[in-house]
Formats: structure tokens, sequence, C-alpha cells
């Protein structure tokens, strides 16, 4: 579950500063954010997308949200075009409204890197709320231009441990107040980004690096950052060339706060390179 966080003059240490993700801009009927790449090879896979993804579509609700006082994201989907093998130096995307009702609306996504070339599209669903308030956050701003780590892989920069199961793969992530959405809760693209690495890692197995090819979220409840939270990945079914991971995201009260299904693809031996394996 995400709720839009909107954000005024100067950045805090926001997901959006972690991940190098711009305000949104309006034009006409389409909302661009931006996501700088920093250092090609940390950003360099698809969980990186997952803030810039996430605020897009939510943005894209909320500014439409007429005289309701939040959004809160039902579920997000995205397909990854090209999942590696991006131009820098930033990823550009552009949301639009694609349907809107009385309780929720509909947006879609495409993002393309600085060449032109489409990376990834995706569609989310949002329900309106009333009687929400934005989390009071007394922490020092970060710099005015939301610049933040341009070394650190999505796993770091989440401050995450990431390891193999019997069945997949298991990620915890710490508490960690950068990580929070304007009500105080883990950010819906955060989420994405852990459901992403979760579900890869556990897909690839020992078999080396896999490319995350879509990713379909549905949002439970709100995920807290008191305590840790997990995301544990199961293999469906793993082929030789595909395979399809359930991951579960549960607080530390054991409570299944979001569940996704992740689809990887194996990249032609041609493509691999220096890539990473999967984790140890």
């Amino acid at each position: 579950m995400s709720i839009a966080n909107v954000r005024t003059g100067a950045e805090r240490r926001t997901p959006q500063a972690l991940f190098r993700v711009s305000p949104a801009t309006r034009d006409g009927a389409v909302n661009r954010m931006t996501m700088d790449l920093g250092a090609p090879e940390p950003h360099g896979r698809t969980a990186a997308l997952g803030v810039l993804l996430d605020d897009c579509l939510g943005f894209t609700m909320y500014e439409r949200r007429g005289d309701r006082a939040g959004l809160v994201s039902a579920d997000l989907s995205v397909d990854f075009v090209r999942p590696t093998g991006w131009t820098g130096p930033h990823l550009t995307a552009e949301g639009r409204l694609e349907t809107r009702g009385e309780d929720g609306a509909m947006s879609s996504v495409r993002v393309f890197d600085a060449a032109g070339e489409l990376v990834a599209t995706g569609t989310a669903w949002g329900n309106f709320v009333d009687g929400v308030q934005q989390s009071r956050d007394e922490r020092p701003l970060a710099p005015a231009d939301g610049s933040g780590p341009t070394t650190m892989t999505p796993l770091e920069t989440i401050g995450g441990t990431l390891e193999r199961t019997d069945r997949g793969a298991r990620l915890t992530v710490p508490p960690n107040r950068s990580l929070a959405n304007a009500l105080g809760v883990m950010h819906g693209g955060v989420q994405a980004c852990a459901y992403d690495l979760a579900g890869n890692a556990a897909a690839a197995g020992s078999a080396g690096a896999m490319d995350t090819s879509s990713l379909r979220i549905n949002f439970f409840r709100t995920v807290p950052l008191d305590r840790p939270v997990v995301f544990e990945a199961e293999v469906l079914r793993a082929g030789r060339r595909v395979a399809v991971s359930r991951v579960t995201c549960t607080d530390a009260d054991g409570r299944e706060c979001g569940v996704a299904t992740v689809t990887c693809r194996r990249p032609a031996p041609s493509t691999l390179g220096e890539r990473d394996q999967a984790p140890s």
C-alpha cells in the first residue's frame, strides 16, 4: 500500500532523494518525472525503478483526486521492455490518467531512457481516501537538488539483507525512516524495489543472473518501518529461460502486507558480461 507523497520546497532524505527521482511536472495531460542514473552499473537493474514508477503513477492519480484528501495505491503492474542497457544520464517517466471514478482512478506510465528507447510500461489502480494526514518529520533537510548516493546498488540503498532459502529467497529490510512516504510507512516504490530484488534472486537461484520482465503487486495494508519487514520469495516455476516467483511482504507481527508475482527471463549468454550473479 502506498500513499502519494506530496513534496514542496527542499527535499528531506526521502525515497525520492535516495533514488534521485525528481518532483513531477505537469505538461497538459502528462505528468513527467526523471531519475538520475548516476553511476551506470548500480542502477542497471529494474529494482532501481520502483520509486520512479510508483511516484509517477501515484502523482498522476493524486493530482486528479478533486476534493478527496489522499490516494492509496491498491495494485501496481509493470512490464520491463528493456531491463538493462539504458542510455544515460537519466530516465524519464510519463504518466497519464486512464480513468477516474468517484472512489478511485487508474493511471499508466511509460519510461524512456535518454536515447528515447522504451524501458518500461506500467499501470496502477488507486483508491481515494479521506481523513489522512502527512507525518511530521523533523529530520534535517537534504540538499534542495535531491542529490543522493550514485555508487550504491538498490539493495544497499534500502539497507536490505538478501539470502537464499530452501524455497527461494528472503529479503529483510531493517527500520529506516528514509524509506517512508508522507504517512511515515514504507513507500510503495521501495516495496516494489524489494519485491523485485527478492523475486529475482529466488528465480535466479544458483544458476546466475536473470532479468526481471514483469512485476505484479497487490498492496494489502501499510508497511510499518519501526521494526524489520520481510519479503519472502518462493519459486512457482523454474524453466530453462523463464522463472516465476511469488513474494509475500510480512511485517514484524506476521501480518501479510502485500503479495507480488515476479517473472524473470534468462538473458542470452552474450549479454551477461560482468553482471552480478545471484547472492550466495
